[in-house]
């Protein structure tokens, strides 16, 4: 059976990577393959179009649409050309890769002005649903960043996200392979620094990528995410990587509730997963230190779908997780109306537009 009336992923990389073998003379001489191996070469890599492996997965599990996001070298146009080519199964949100690539062939400083004026013109083409995956940031800085830097580098993005009446998106959680320090993207490590700017953009809608859960088991980012959310409107909280006790949390709190989850995966990011049976969680997503990269297309969708079996809520409630917010904040088309309960509180974006068949 199929698990909602209209299931849409917010999370998916349908771009994948794969470096020539040339590109790891330091993994051959170490005798293995580490995820700093491979994170050094991704943001040099040509990504390659994945699609195929995500149209067969959307078939095997009943997945009607899926929200393409650019991530670590992956391209926009790759996304839009998917896009036009199935234009009833995906939309994309957009990010300021050109920008980053420029200071890369160039040396020239990166600027958030810069990579704001980028999203401008890509938002105003009326092809992108979003800003994504994360804000714009250097991601080759190499020296910390403060938080009022970091928040002053956010502030023209969330600008031209409330011009278009966007949805942004800002990332949250460790995944525990990739480096990740607070050089490029320090939020991911402190969600409580969007309180500030939930606040100063009412208006503007904010998803936490991953919903403080990208790898790991630790709760400490998932406890801020939820806060933030509890304490504003227009935040919402990416669940695809939750097990069933953090949906549970959320789903009591009076301020959050199934009415700001949205279901991602992160498909195509290939997280495998750790079993501990018998504890809590009994198995999560995590990039495993002592082991390489896997090799295959891990199957997210098939872990992700059976949290949700497990818990005990409406199916209305479990329609506006699985495709009924997705639908309001990004503004897909659907087959019919009325095909979930209406949230009436709900910053709504104006790109893309409803189905209204009455």
């Amino acid at each position: 059976m199929k698990l909602g009336r209209f299931i849409v992923d917010t999370h998916v990389h349908s771009q994948r990577f794969a470096p020539g073998k040339d590109s790891f003379k330091n993994a051959k001489a170490k005798g293995h393959l580490s995820y700093n191996d491979l994170a050094a070469v991704i943001a040099t890599a040509e990504p390659y179009d994945n699609s195929d492996r995500l149209l067969f997965d959307m078939d095997c599990y009943g997945v009607d649409m899926c929200v393409l996001l650019p991530a670590f070298g992956m391209t926009n146009e790759l996304n839009l050309a998917l896009v036009e080519r199935h234009p009833d199964k995906f939309v994309a949100v957009c990010s300021a890769t050109e920008t980053l690539q420029k200071c890369r062939d160039t040396g020239e400083p990166w600027s958030a002005k810069a990579a704001a004026e980028e999203l401008d013109k890509l938002l105003a083409s009326g092809k992108f649903v979003g800003i994504g995956e994360g804000l714009p940031t250097d991601h080759d800085r190499l020296t910390t960043t403060s938080q009022t830097d970091r928040l002053d580098e956010m502030r023209p993005t969330l600008e031209v996200a409330r011009k278009h009446k966007s949805v942004v998106r800002v990332h949250s959680g460790v995944v525990m392979g990739y480096p990740l320090t607070h050089h490029f993207w320090p939020e991911t490590l402190h969600p409580m620094w969007l309180l500030d700017i939930a606040q100063e953009y009412p208006d503007v809608p904010i998803v936490f990528d991953h919903g403080g859960v990208q790898g790991g088991a630790s709760e400490r980012f998932f406890e801020q995410a939820l806060l933030v959310a509890g304490a504003n409107d227009n935040v919402y909280l990416e669940t695809g990587l939750w097990w069933p006790e953090l949906y549970e949390k959320a789903l009591r709190d009076p301020n959050v509730g199934p009415e700001k989850l949205l279901w991602g995966t992160d498909w195509g990011a290939s997280i495998p997963f750790h079993s501990q049976p018998g504890q809590v969680p009994s198995e999560y997503a995590v990039q495993l230190r002592k082991q390489p990269p896997p090799q295959h297309q891990v199957d997210v969708w098939g872990w992700a779908l059976r949290q949700l079996l497990r818990l005990n809520i409406v199916q209305d409630d479990l329609n506006l997780i699985l495709g009924g917010n997705a639908a309001r904040l990004f503004g897909l088309t659907l087959p019919l109306t009325r095909l979930f309960r209406p949230v009436g509180r709900d910053v709504v974006p104006q790109s893309g537009q409803v189905n209204n068949d009455g």
